[in-house]
């Protein structure tokens, strides 16, 4: 990315999209489901093997 900082008409930002409220409730359920699969013997949701 040395070439786009160096740009006038461009600002660089850091990734925030899951700060927001919406995303954060769903990242909570998907834990949440998460955990009850596990506790009913089954996979994670999710899981990356």
């Amino acid at each position: 990315m040395p070439g786009l900082i160096e740009l006038e008409n461009i600002v660089l930002t850091p990734h925030i999209a899951s700060a927001t409220e919406g995303t954060r409730n769903k990242m909570a359920e998907m834990a949440a489901n998460n955990v009850n699969a596990v506790l009913a013997g089954e996979a994670p949701i999710n899981l990356v093997e």
